[in-house]
């Protein structure tokens, strides 16, 4: 599990070394795999200001430009092949001597004739994203000079720590803070989500069925509708790159944020490619394939993997990957977001079948929150209507066949308490499965653990 000390520091305050860090979490069971310093990777890029750009007297595709970089002295000539360089612009910069994340170092050299005292960086070659057809454009209040790693916020430390099977609980940002709290003896700050509605009740839009409560004891749905697909803010994007995930749209993007934040697996569904609108939790059916999000075209095993359907095909594979039919394009207007529970062991078994392993398997392998699922996505929802212009429609649809019921105790950790006193987790089932059956409220106790 990789995590960002920034990140962390957010929900819990400690001042703690990096050292300091990695100590105390392996006393307690976490083992430290590997630590990255970020911006010791960055430490030769800085942010510039392009004071004039002109064309390349030799060169067609190149040009000239002079750029400031804030050091009080002339602006620096630097040429360029990006076609998006433009005058006014705040870039990234490398200049002679220094060296890019890869690291190639940079020089003095003659480009067509003319000197070039520098380069203006994309974000391939600041290894920061995908994007090679031109420079990296900044925000225009970012100072000239300044350390790029600084000014992006990327000045931090990555730790990775190895999770053992019985610690799914620190399988998340959070889960991790909590162990720090624990340790530290401060206070536990978690992310306050509020969640404004409108429109239509999301019960009009869809329904769940749960046809297999022994494989899917939970099953929370929401619909945002109205939203624009599209690409990420830039913090989320170096969020999601820092611990290892490659960015895709605004909407998977969230999903996988809060998947790393709260440690509870997500899935968003195009509803309108839901046929009947619906989703039905079942088991697969002999015959059955599914193409799912990796291209690859899936035969279902014959004994019944536990799947996600519409209403009449599988669009995911419970708990693993969703299917490419239901995925989320920028085509897409109206989602349908999944939180939800399932077995442990059917995730494993239908992983294993299929030769799959994801970040979600591995989380609902070990074993997942009970109580996270409507949080989680109460707090993806908010964010995914902040970054889109989405709608949250009223309500949730909150399927709970199978329900742990969890007994409180008076004791504090550490304290003597006989065994025998203590009572095994109660199991309640409801008789309904239906996503309009109604259960009486219940108080998660997430934070307490």
């Amino acid at each position: 599990m990789k995590v960002s000390l920034k990140w962390l520091r957010e929900y819990v305050e400690v001042d703690w070394t990096v050292d300091e860090f990695i100590e105390r979490l392996t006393m307690s069971g976490l083992e430290q795999e590997s630590v990255e310093d970020l911006s010791a990777a960055l430490a030769g890029i800085i942010v510039g200001k392009v004071v004039s750009r002109q064309q390349h007297p030799n060169a067609d595709r190149l040009s000239v430009c002079q750029v400031d970089v804030g050091d009080g002295a002339l602006p620096r000539t630097i040429v360029c092949g990006a076609p998006n360089v433009d005058a006014g612009q705040t870039v990234p910069v490398v200049l002679p001597g220094q060296r890019l994340p890869d690291g190639s170092k940079i020089g003095k050299a003659k480009l067509r004739g003319v000197a070039s005292e520098g380069m203006i960086c994309s974000e391939v070659e600041l290894g920061l994203g995908d994007d090679g057809s031109g420079i990296m454009v900044l925000p225009d209040d970012w100072e000239a000079g300044a350390p790029f790693a600084q000014a992006a916020g990327l000045d931090d430390v990555i730790i990775d720590f190895e999770v053992t099977p019985n610690r799914p609980d620190c399988l998340s940002v959070v889960g991790i803070a909590r162990e720090v709290a624990a340790l530290a003896q401060v206070e536990l700050k978690l992310p306050y989500t509020e969640l404004p509605t409108t429109g239509a009740p999301v019960d009009t839009a869809t329904g769940v069925t749960i046809e297999d409560p022994q494989g899917c004891g939970r099953y929370v749905a929401r619909v945002i509708r109205g939203i624009q697909v599209g690409p990420s803010p830039r913090w989320l994007q170096d969020r999601l790159r820092a611990l290892g995930q490659r960015p895709i749209n605004n909407v998977v993007d969230v999903t996988n944020y809060v998947m790393l934040e709260l440690g509870q697996p997500l899935h968003a569904f195009d509803l309108q490619r839901l046929d009947e609108n619906r989703i039905v939790v079942r088991r697969s059916r002999p015959g059955e394939t599914l193409r799912t999000l990796d291209g690859e075209a899936r035969e279902l095993a014959d004994d019944g993997l536990l799947v996600i359907a519409d209403g009449s095909a599988p669009v995911a594979v419970a708990g693993v990957m969703g299917g490419a039919d239901s995925e989320v394009t920028d085509e897409s207007t109206d989602i349908l977001l999944e939180s939800a529970h399932f077995d442990a062991r059917l995730i494993r078994r239908g992983a294993r079948s299929l030769g799959m392993h994801t970040e979600a398997s591995a989380r609902f392998e070990r074993g997942a929150d009970w109580d996270i699922p409507d949080r989680a996505s109460q707090r993806a929802a908010a964010l995914i209507a902040e970054i889109t212009g989405g709608q949250v429609a009223p309500g949730v649809i909150d399927v709970w066949p199978v329900r742990p019921n969890y007994l409180h105790y008076p004791w504090m950790v550490g304290s003597a308490t006989p065994f025998s006193s203590v009572s095994a987790v109660r199991w309640e089932r409801p008789t309904a499965t239906d996503s309009k059956s109604s259960y009486p409220p219940f108080a998660p106790i997430s934070n307490a653990r």
